[in-house]
């Protein structure tokens, strides 16, 4: 049909009035809808009737009551002069609809579909057998809508159909994310076609509890996701639960754990995808803690979340005009108060924001990476003041800088240290490294054959944060280290008892027997000074002796 051709030999106002007689010359309610912008064009008289004027409004939006176009939107499928046939559930008519697609051209040259309402449905019936057919659809097992590795729903699928469910005023609904933690160790010791049989499961729990609901799916790795409506909150806590009992009682011979994240849906306008994103934010604050296995999303992880992409937005520019830091934090012997060392510390001087301490961004640099480039920004910091105080003369002390679990994992660590070594002229003792406790939970064997090799060529190796963790007393027997640092919290809540101050005196003397020197760091107070030298604690490093200050501060006092 041409609409076009009607205008060649009449004008606007009298083309209108053409095209409105011929469009309700029948019986059957058509709609004029823009091929390109969705945009409704044209109503005849029925289909205002049906579903009120709706002229300059999207089509997606009015029928489906959705921010995107359908997945399956007929006008991406008519052809040219072949009618297309559609039969589809319409919240806006309350019934499933049957509607005849033609490929028109629009009198002012537009690219165009006239929608023509063949038959409509609300009973009951005819909406069970649409439900039964979507189902039939599902297990076709189509490419864009099912995820291939478990067979249910996936997240373009889930998004589609949920931002449509939710649209029901009568409900309160939550988004729910589902995450295996420590999958990846799955992957890594049982292999990757164990870990997508657990992967199989997972969904086969999902479908096992809510059948052909399809309100729930797979994300992307070991990451699901499913809606439900509720009343109270302790609903869904109850129906989390009742998940987490089921995946538990698997067939695999380790425990599959499972953490959640939920968002209560409150502005139905948001996309659903981000409506996700959230609960995955929620998630994130119970990931790695053994006590939680769930939260509901606050405001305040999505202010986080802007403030850390602030952050990420700024840290290369950051990194290129030199607005990080090297700080120093002294170290002093106890037995006569001399200082014996220094470690480096990192502050970011932003040129709007100020002074922005290390916990507001060396935690998101860990997580994307960044914190690789700037370790060896800070080394070469390091490196670069120790070659300019040996040039002046000064007696230097070893200076400790920071070893992260990506440069054991994702660089060549002796190549690095030794070409800045070679490059200012120094000696690897010159340089103590600090590897965090954590560090040796994850491949131990692994990272203890990179720590021997660098012991070799000469660098001096320190434990962070001993006792932080549980492997404490393995760990000085089978490490190849030279000093461990004793963390705050476990000097804090040890010496608070009689039996803890047994414990702190024991381990520093294992670690003495084994021929490794002891650093107390978070040294705060005179009771801490006097427990640490009748336990022959070697070095102490706080605040009692000295905060981290800037490169002159450090001069003044070490010079």
């Amino acid at each position: 049909m041409n609409f076009g051709m009607i205008t060649d030999e009449l004008n606007m106002q009298e083309t209108k009035q053409v095209i409105h007689s011929i469009l309700n010359a029948g019986c059957e309610a058509s709609i004029v809808i823009d091929r390109s912008s969705f945009e409704i064009l044209y109503q005849n008289d029925k289909a205002i009737e049906l579903m009120g004027n709706r002229v300059g409004m999207i089509c997606h939006e009015v029928l489906c009551t959705k921010e995107t176009p359908c997945m399956d939107c007929p006008m991406q499928h008519i052809k040219t002069q072949a009618p297309l046939v559609r039969e589809r559930y319409e919240e806006l008519l309350d019934g499933v609809a049957t509607w005849r697609y033609h490929d028109i051209a629009w009198f002012d040259g537009r690219d165009a579909v006239l929608a023509t309402l063949v038959a409509l449905g609300d009973n009951e019936q005819v909406v069970m057998q649409n439900m039964m057919e979507q189902a039939v659809k599902l297990m076709d097992h189509t490419p864009d809508e099912v995820d291939k590795l478990t067979g249910i729903s996936n997240r373009i699928r889930f998004y589609d159909q949920t931002q449509v469910a939710i649209q029901d005023l009568y409900n309160n609904y939550a988004i729910v994310l589902l995450d295996i933690e420590r999958f990846k160790n799955i992957n890594d010791i049982h292999g990757i076609a164990e870990g997508d049989q657990v992967l199989r499961f997972v969904a086969r729990v999902l479908q096992e509890t809510y059948g052909n609901q399809n309100n729930y799916a797979r994300l992307h790795s070991d990451m699901f996701v499913f809606y439900m409506s509720y009343d109270k909150k302790g609903e869904i806590i109850k129906e989390i639960e009742k998940l987490r009992k089921k995946i538990s009682n698997n067939p695999f011979q380790y425990d599959i754990v499972t953490k959640f994240g939920i968002y209560l849906v409150n502005d139905r306008s948001i996309p659903v995808n981000l409506m996700c994103d959230r609960a995955m934010m929620a998630e994130r604050t119970v990931k790695g803690n053994i006590m939680k296995f769930c939260a509901f999303y606050d405001e305040h992880y999505r202010e986080e979340m802007l403030r850390a992409g602030q952050i990420e937005q700024d840290m290369e520019k950051a990194l290129t005009e030199h607005q990080y830091q090297m700080y120093l934090q002294p170290k002093y012997r106890l037995k006569d108060n001399s200082l014996c060392g220094a470690e480096v510390l990192c502050r970011w001087q932003h040129p709007e924001k100020g002074l922005i301490p290390p916990n507001d961004f060396i935690p998101l640099f860990e997580k994307n990476g960044f914190i690789l480039k700037l370790d060896e920004y800070m080394w070469e910091e390091a490196c670069k003041n120790i070659r300019r105080w040996l040039d002046q003369g000064r007696s230097v002390v070893p200076i400790s800088v920071n070893i992260s679990r990506y440069h054991i994992q994702h660089n060549d660590l002796e190549k690095a240290l030794m070409e800045l070594i070679h490059k200012y002229d120094l000696t690897p003792d010159m340089l103590n490294l600090e590897i965090t406790e954590s560090l040796f939970l994850d491949k131990p064997e692994e990272l203890n054959r990179v720590l021997d090799r660098l012991q070799k060529l000469g660098f001096k190796l320190e434990v962070d944060d001993f006792g932080s963790g549980f492997s404490s007393l393995n760990l000085i027997r089978n490490i190849s280290v030279d000093t461990i640092k004793i963390d705050k919290e476990f000097l804090d809540s040890e010496i608070a008892s009689e039996k803890g101050k047994i414990v702190v005196n024991h381990t520093i003397g294992m670690a003495k027997d084994l021929h490794l020197q002891v650093i107390a760091e978070g040294v705060e107070t005179k009771a801490h000074v006097d427990f640490l030298k009748n336990s022959n604690c070697d070095i102490a490093q706080g605040f009692y002796f000295a905060k981290p200050m800037p490169v002159p501060e450090f001069e003044r006092i070490a010079f």
